[in-house]
């Protein structure tokens, strides 16, 4: 089956004659002053497309790759400029003026018979609209053929397109493969590369001795959560980690830094949910350094998450003693805070 795929899409000599998609044209806009340049040090832009129907296609391409510009810098001014953009679906022809390095004009995408002959076989009659968008994303068939090899040997067409365009292709599925992550789906794939969960991510996951889902991955790549974290806290003492609490102290503002600070306070091997529990209710190293300049020495984590939350600050606690209720527990300024009236009662 994948031999016949390969051949299908590499050679379209015996395939039979079908429907020829038409040209499509429309209008197009660019900025040179807009491109930026990516790890392979090109320089890139963006290209926007209107169609007479009020669609808008956009894609980004390297600078390089627009035969027959021909622009020495960003400040582009010449008329009746022609250049194109050459793909295996097809080429686009653009024709028009730039101003200061702003261009607008018309262009034609005319499809490659051949790739829609080699395409016929395993997707049938492509519209016009199918052979453009797989143009001007470089879909092709070396990319298709490569895919197949891969394990993928038939995508439809949006997830060859989406693939794509977020930059999926058969060396990323191998680096994935030798990090450990095979057969992966293509949303799956795409979901990695979306949220930067590449292979060399997970290979260093791997290392720092975590095993995670593709899942996991990405929900540690989105909360920012990465191998010199998960290294830091296994030094602190934390070596059964998962990847949940993980996320959770991430999303909460746990630092290994605040786990050393509160350690050097007298809170040494805090347990992991108590960490989280003080920074949701913003019990600070600060607010502990002001509660023993107070007198208030080695509050248990429960006293202290039970003060943040019935608001007893250090200022509070000063009001208090201004008031003549003096040596109070921590317990006692929690109760005090809730039944205020009580405690006033018991003074008169």
């Amino acid at each position: 089956m994948k031999t016949l795929v390969l051949a299908a899409l590499v050679s379209a000599a015996v395939l039979p004659a079908g429907r020829q998609p038409s040209a499509i044209d429309g209008t197009w806009h660019a900025q040179l002053q807009d491109n930026w340049t990516r790890n392979d040090n090109r320089q890139w832009i963006n290209l926007r497309l209107d169609r007479d129907d009020d669609r808008q296609f956009g894609f980004s391409i390297p600078l390089d790759e627009l035969e027959g510009l021909g622009a020495r810098n960003d400040r582009l001014t010449a008329s009746d400029v022609r250049f194109s953009v050459k793909r295996d679906a097809g080429s686009v022809a653009f024709q028009g003026n730039f101003n200061d390095g702003r261009g607008t004009g018309i262009w034609r995408f005319e499809p490659n018979a051949d790739f829609v002959a080699a395409m016929r076989k395993s997707y049938g009659e492509l519209s016009a609209d199918d052979v453009f968008k797989l143009a001007i994303h470089d879909v092709s068939r070396t990319f298709i053929a490569a895919m197949n090899q891969e394990g993928y040997p038939r995508p439809t067409l949006d997830e060859l397109t989406k693939m794509r365009i977020h930059g999926v292709d058969a060396v990323y599925v191998q680096g994935l493969r030798k990090a450990g992550y095979d057969k992966l789906s293509v949303d799956e794939l795409v979901k990695t590369r979306i949220h930067g969960a590449t292979p060399a991510f997970a290979q260093e996951v791997s290392n720092a001795g975590l095993k995670a889902s593709v899942d996991d991955l990405v929900k540690m790549r989105i909360h920012g959560v990465t191998p010199d974290f998960i290294k830091e806290l296994r030094s602190l003492g934390y070596k059964d980690l998962e990847v949940d609490d993980l996320v959770k102290l991430r999303i909460h503002g746990v630092s290994p830094a605040f786990i050393r600070e509160m350690g050097d306070l007298g809170y040494k091997n805090l347990a992991l949910e108590d960490a989280v529990r003080m920074r949701i209710h913003g019990v600070t190293t600060e607010f502990v350094k002001e509660l023993r300049a107070l007198g208030y020495n080695n509050v248990p984590v429960d006293g202290l998450v039970k003060m943040r939350i019935h608001g007893v600050t250090p200022d509070f606690i000063r009001d208090v003693n201004a008031a003549g209720f003096k040596n109070m527990s921590a317990d006692d300024l929690v109760d005090f805070s809730i039944h205020g009236r009580r405690w006033l009662k018991k003074r008169a």
